[in-house]
């Protein structure tokens, strides 16, 4: 047998960090952050827990990848051609793109609305979480602004509690929750 090339070994290192990646999600979304150790997540990813340092310095810079990792995919439905001119077909793509992220990732979201209720733990997040979703607040916020609605920033706030509110409701009961009739009642609203 002969070694492996330099791409073959990339190609394995790629591999074990999307399946310790995976399993801290999966494991963070069931136990929390705080319940959730880098033992567990390597014994269940089914590697050494020394092998974990190779890919991540600590728990909190796995937190850090696995987050941000699935935050950029609800910010790339964000597609806008004009920042002072947006367009209602504009946020009707980002609204439905981020719907079906929510039916996609459940372990993600989970995981998410979790951190938003533990002021210590989103911290370790620190304000890149929030510089995240600027573009965003100030996309929507523009939207409302050029259509003449009062209080934009309040209308913009109030849609995004609308999206983490939904969130939740659809995490708990995914069988139930009328996903597509609210989807489509809050795109009657903008």
């Amino acid at each position: 047998m002969s070694p492996r090339t330099k791409e073959q070994f990339e190609t394995i290192r790629n591999e074990k960090e999307s399946l310790i990646l995976e399993t801290a999600l999966r494991l963070f979304a069931k136990n929390g952050y705080l319940s959730t150790s880098v033992s567990l997540i390597a014994k269940e990813a089914g590697i050494s827990k020394g092998s974990m340092y190779n890919y991540f310095k600590s728990k909190e810079d796995l937190l850090h990848k696995v987050v941000f990792g699935k935050a950029n995919q609800f910010l790339e439905f964000l597609v806008i051609d004009d920042i002072n001119n947006v367009k209602k077909q504009e946020i009707v793509k980002f609204i439905e793109g981020n719907f079906s992220l929510l039916v996609r990732e459940q372990d993600f979201f989970k995981l998410y609305f979790s951190l938003l209720v533990q002021p210590d733990v989103f911290s370790v997040l620190g304000d890149k979480m929030m510089k995240m979703f600027e573009d965003v607040m100030i996309a929507i916020n523009n939207y409302y602004e050029k259509n003449g609605f009062e209080n934009a920033n309040v209308k913009m706030r109030y849609l995004l509690a609308i999206f983490d509110g939904v969130g939740m409701h659809y995490i708990v009961d995914p069988d139930t929750f009328p996903l597509e009739e609210v989807k489509k009642l809050i795109i009657e609203q903008l």
